[in-house]
C-alpha cells in the first residue's frame, strides 16, 4: 500500500515545467520625422503651435493635456493628419485602443501612404484581439516602407497569435534579415520554432538573442525549456541559474529548475531551490507541494509535513497540499491527522484523496 501512495503523490504533486512565455510583441512605433511632416497640404502655423504644445506636455507626462492641444490642431484644420496621428498615440498610451484606431484611420484617410499610422493602428488592433486587421496594417505598412523590420516583427507576431507559426518564422527572418541585431526578432522566431517542433534551431536563435543582449532573461528561460524538452536538463539548469542571476522574483524559474533538479536526481538542489523561491518570490502553492514532495522522496516526512503545513497557511483552500501533507503524516505515523487531511483534501475537489479514505476505514 505505502508503495502505491508514493507512486500517487509522484504523479499528482510533481509540478512539471511550466509554459514558455509568450513571444512578445514590440512596443508602438516611435514618432517618425519624415512621415509626420509629410502633408497633403500647407499646414496653420497656429495649427503646428499647438501641435508643439501638446509634443511637450507629452514629453512632460500631462497626457490629457496633450490631447486637449491636439484638439485644438484639429479644429483649426481638420485635415491635419499629423495631429490625428498624435493625438491616436497618446490615446493609445492612456489605453483608449479604440480611440487611438479611430484616430490613425483619419490620418490614413487624409494621407493614405503614412506608414507609421498603419503601423500604430495595427498595434492597437492587436491590443483589442483583432489580429486579422493588424496583419493587413502592418502588410501596407511595409508595402509603403520595405525596409521597416519592425513591422514585419509585429506582423509575425499577429501571425503567430492566430496559428500561423511558419508565416510568422517568415516575417521574423524577414526582420533579421533587415537588422541582424534584432534580438526580439530572433527571440520570437525561437519561440514559433520551438512550437512547430524544431528545438535546436530554437536553440539556436534563443542563443543569438543572447548574444545580442547579454541580459535577455526571457530568452535563457525559454532556452532552458527547450533544452528541457530534448533532454537536456543540465544545460536547462544551467540557463534557469541565469534566468534567476538576472530576475530573482521569476518563480516559474525556480519551479522548473527545480523539477529539472528532480530529473537528474539532484534532490537536495531542488530542495534548495524551492526555499529559496519560497523566500524571494511571492507565494505560490506549486512551490510549497514541490517542496513537500521533494523532502518525502527523501523520506523526510515530518520535514514534509512542515512544507505542506506552510502552504496550507498560505492556500487553505488547495487540495494537494492537504493530499501531500496527509501522505507525510501517514508515514510518520499519525493516521488521525493524515486521514484529516484527506477528509478535507477531498473537500476541495481532490480525487485521489478519494482513493485514500478506504485506510480511514471507510468504503
Amino acid at each position: 500500500m505505502d508503495k502505491w501512495v508514493v507512486c500517487i503523490l509522484l504523479a499528482v504533486c510533481l509540478s512539471g515545467c511550466r509554459q514558455a512565455n509568450v513571444n512578445k510583441q514590440i512596443k508602438q512605433g516611435t514618432d517618425s520625422l519624415q512621415n509626420e511632416t509629410v502633408a497633403s497640404h500647407p499646414v496653420d502655423s497656429l495649427a503646428y503651435a499647438y501641435l508643439e504644445s501638446g509634443r511637450i506636455m507629452y514629453e512632460n507626462g500631462d497626457k490629457l493635456g496633450a490631447i486637449a492641444e491636439y484638439n485644438k490642431a484639429i479644429e483649426i484644420d481638420s485635415n491635419y493628419a499629423v495631429a490625428y496621428y498624435k493625438r491616436g498615440k497618446v490615446s493609445s498610451d492612456l489605453k483608449d485602443y479604440k480611440g487611438a484606431i479611430a484616430d490613425y484611420t483619419k490620418a490614413i484617410k487624409i494621407n493614405p501612404e503614412y506608414a507609421n499610422a498603419y503601423y500604430n493602428r495595427g498595434w492597437n488592433k492587436s491590443n483589442i484581439g483583432d489580429n486579422t486587421d493588424a496583419i493587413d496594417d502592418y502588410t501596407k505598412a511595409i508595402n509603403i516602407n520595405p525596409k521597416d523590420a519592425e513591422s514585419y516583427h509585429n506582423r509575425g507576431w499577429n501571425k503567430s497569435k492566430i496559428g500561423d507559426k511558419k508565416g510568422a518564422i517568415k516575417d521574423y527572418t524577414e526582420a533579421i534579415r533587415i537588422n541582424p541585431k534584432y534580438a526580439d526578432a530572433y527571440y520570437n522566431r525561437g519561440w514559433n520554432k520551438s512550437k512547430i517542433g524544431d528545438k535546436k534551431g530554437a536553440i539556436k536563435d534563443y542563443t543569438e538573442a543572447i548574444r545580442i543582449n547579454p541580459k535577455y532573461a526571457n530568452a535563457y528561460y525559454n532556452r532552458g525549456n527547450t533544452k528541457s524538452d530534448i533532454g537536456d536538463n543540465t544545460g536547462a539548469i544551467n540557463d534557469y541559474n541565469k534566468v534567476i542571476e538576472l530576475n530573482p522574483q521569476h518563480i516559474d524559474t525556480y519551479i522548473n529548475l527545480g523539477v529539472a533538479q528532480y530529473e537528474t536526481r539532484d534532490y537536495e538542489g531542488e530542495i534548495a531551490t524551492y526555499r529559496l523561491a519560497i523566500k524571494n518570490c511571492s507565494p505560490d502553492a506549486d512551490l510549497y507541494n514541490n517542496l513537500g514532495r521533494a523532502l518525502y522522496d527523501l523520506k523526510r516526512f515530518k520535514e514534509a509535513a512542515e512544507a505542506y503545513g506552510e502552504g496550507i497557511k498560505a492556500f487553505p483552500s488547495d487540495g494537494k497540499l492537504y493530499y501531500g501533507r496527509g501522505l507525510a503524516r501517514n508515514q510518520s505515523g499519525d493516521k488521525n491527522g493524515a486521514c484529516e487531511d484527506w477528509h478535507r483534501s477531498s473537500e476541495l475537489g481532490c480525487l485521489q484523496a478519494n482513493a485514500l479514505l478506504p485506510l480511514c476505514g471507510e468504503k
